[in-house]
Formats: structure tokens, C-alpha cells, sequence
């Protein structure tokens, strides 16, 4: 569902379900190369709505989306064992619920409702013999989402509720490569994520987060030769960020993480090359507000954070040869809450 207007305001009365099951597959097979570029996307949603505004009124609206089906399903898969190319990209999403908020010069005062209880997956695996230049490999999973971005003079007043109750939302990647110049390997699963930013006007989001499904993160590099290397991975059952180069920032955050666990873990494995680092980090309920100082600097927040399930990280490094730095890190927390007025960067 798409709204947007440049003339008046927008009112927006949307409604938006899924019952049935959501599949994107891509398979891609090649014995030599797929030529200097190679570019894979793959994306599963049940439910997607963009909503923007610039013509200086206000958008307002009851925005619902709700996904019950058995799965939303991405899987990617290349299989290139001989094959060379100079730079590849694959991606692969799956989203339950997604929707995406825009004001240029306007205002924005909406209702947001989303419910998940459908398992979300997005797997994606890749073999190549050679790459020359740069691969980047990504995998990410989300029950619910929601954007909403500004430019210019900008006023949002947000209402949130979203609710992921499906069995797992996961994102998971796996490389194996046979000789990287430059690689990068990410897989991020979240359960419910809000991202508002704002310019110039205030910033209000007022949001109620509730995570009940297993949220599993996992990334996957070998390389036996490499120059640098990066594998990441993050698991979230929460996450909430306000962030306003404006004179005003408030947030009312409420977020639950169930019994459910939230599982990240990063490796990689080679035998010689120069860099690698290998960063996994999970989080039961995760919130940021921001206001500029520069622009008044006044925040008012309203906290409250509640997980009841288990949390863990883990990094892997292994290489055989040598190597000319190595680093990993895992970072596990329950809640975490970050509040600051600052000069904007």
C-alpha cells in the first residue's frame, strides 16, 4: 500500500492482513563466472505500506497490519564452487509487518498497529572460489518494522504497538569462500524495531513493544585465503530509536521480551590473510533517544524495560596460518537504554 500527497494533507485509513504463507526462493548456479558483478536480492513480506507527505499539511491516519500465516520465508542461495567474480552482493529479507512513514516540510501524526505470529526466516548461503574485489553478504529477519525518516521542517507525533508472537524470526548467512580480497558477512534478527528520526520540529513516540518469539541471529564466514574480513551478527527482541536534530525529543517507551531466547553468534575460519574481525552482539529490549543540543536540547523520556529470557553472544575466530590482526567481541545484555542531548555529528 502506497499514499503520498504534495497538495493539502493526507488522511490514511489502512488495514492490512495476511493469513497465508509468504515464499521469495533465488538459486543461482554457476561453473565458471556470472561476469565482473555479481547481484542477488532476495525479499519475503507479508504486509508493506509507504506513507509520505510534502506539501505542508499534516499526515495522519490509523495505519494495521497483521501477519498470521505459518511463515514468511526468504531463502538465497549461490553455488558458484569454480567460479570467479570481482565484486558480489546477495541479500536476503524477510519482513512480517514493514511499514515506512516520510514528511519533507510537513507533519505526521499516525497510529500504528502490528502483530506477527507467523515464524519469520531468512536464510542465504554463498560458495565461491574467487572473489577480486569486494563480496557482501547479508541476512535479516524482522517480525515487525517501522521507519519513519524527516526532512526539513518536520513535526511527528508517533503511537506504536507492535506484537511478535511468532515461533522463531530468525536471519542467518553462510559463506565459503575460496580467496577473498575483501568480504563482509551480516545476519541480523530482530523482533520488533521502530526508527524514527526528525529535523527541526519535535519529536514525540509514544510505543508499546512485545516480543514473545525465539530470535536467532547467525553468521558464517571461511575464507582459506583473505585480505580483510568481516562477519557480523545481531539478535534483538526489542529495539526503539528516537532521534531528533530538533528542539524536542520525547519518547514513552514500554518493551517486553518473553520467555523466548534472543541468540547471536558470529565465526569465521580461515587459514592465512591479513584482517579479520568477527563482532556478535544480543539484546533483549534496546532503547536510544536523541535530541540537539545545538537546537534547544530538551528530551523527556519514559522508561520501561522487562525481559524474562535468556541472552547470548558468541564471536569465533580460527585461523590456521598467519595473519596480520584478529579480533572478536561479544556483547550479551537483558536491557539496555541510551538517552543524550549532544551537538549533532
Amino acid at each position: 500500500m502506497v499514499g503520498s500527497t504534495d497538495s493539502g494533507g493526507l488522511n490514511v485509513q489502512s488495514t492490512q492482513t495476511m493469513s497465508g504463507n509468504v515464499t521469495a526462493t533465488t538459486t543461482a548456479n554457476f561453473d565458471q563466472t556470472p561476469g565482473p558483478t555479481y547481484v542477488s536480492t532476495t525479499a519475503a513480506t507479508a504486509n508493506s505500506a509507504d506513507n509520505v507527505i510534502s506539501s505542508g499539511g499534516t499526515l495522519s491516519g490509523n495505519l494495521t497490519q497483521s501477519s498470521t500465516g505459518a511463515t514468511v520465508n526468504a531463502e538465497s542461495q549461490t553455488n558458484a564452487t569454480n567460479a570467479y567474480t570481482t565484486d558480489a552482493s546477495q541479500s536476503v529479507q524477510a519482513v512480517a509487518n514493514g511499514q515506512q512513514l516520510g514528511a519533507t516540510d510537513s507533519n505526521v501524526a499516525t497510529n500504528v498497529t502490528q502483530t506477527n505470529a507467523s515464524t519469520v526466516t531468512a536464510n542465504g548461503g554463498a560458495v565461491f572460489n574467487y572473489v577480486a574485489d569486494q563480496g557482501q553478504f547479508s541476512a535479516t529477519g524482522a517480525g515487525n518494522d517501522l521507519t519513519a525518516s524527516a526532512a526539513g521542517q518536520v513535526s511527528q507525533n508517533l503511537n506504536v504497538s507492535q506484537t511478535n508472537t511468532g515461533g522463531v524470526t530468525q536471519g542467518a548467512m553462510f559463506v565459503n569462500l575460496g580467496n577473498a580480497e575483501v568480504s563482509s558477512t551480516s545476519a541480523v534478527a530482530t523482533g520488533n524495531d521502530i526508527t524514527a528520526s526528525n529535523t527541526q520540529g519535535a519529536l514525540a513516540v509514544s510505543d508499546n513493544q512485545n516480543n514473545q518469539s525465539y530470535v536467532n541471529a547467525q553468521a558464517v564466514e571461511t575464507s582459506y585465503e583473505f585480505g580483510g574480513a568481516t562477519v557480523q551478527a545481531e539478535g534483538v527482541g526489542n529495539t526503539v530509536t528516537a532521534t531528533n536534530i530538533g528542539p524536542q525529543t520525547e519518547l514513552n517507551n514500554t518493551q517486553v521480551n518473553g520467555l523466548s531466547a534472543v541468540v547471536s553468534s558470529a565465526s569465521f575460519t580461515g587459514n592465512s590473510g591479513y584482517d579479520v574481525g568477527v563482532s556478535s552482539s544480543a539484546t533483549g529490549n534496546s532503547a536510544t533517544g536523541f535530541a540537539c543540543s545545538a537546537c534547544g536540547g530538551v528530551m523527556n523520556v519514559w522508561n520501561s524495560q522487562s525481559n524474562a529470557g535468556g541472552v547470548s553472544a558468541q564471536s569465533l575466530v580460527n585461523v590456521t596460518g598467519p595473519a596480520r590482526s584478529a579480533a572478536g567481541v561479544a556483547n550479551a545484555v537483558g536491557n539496555t537504554a541510551t538517552f543524550y542531548v549532544s551537538a549533532p555529528k
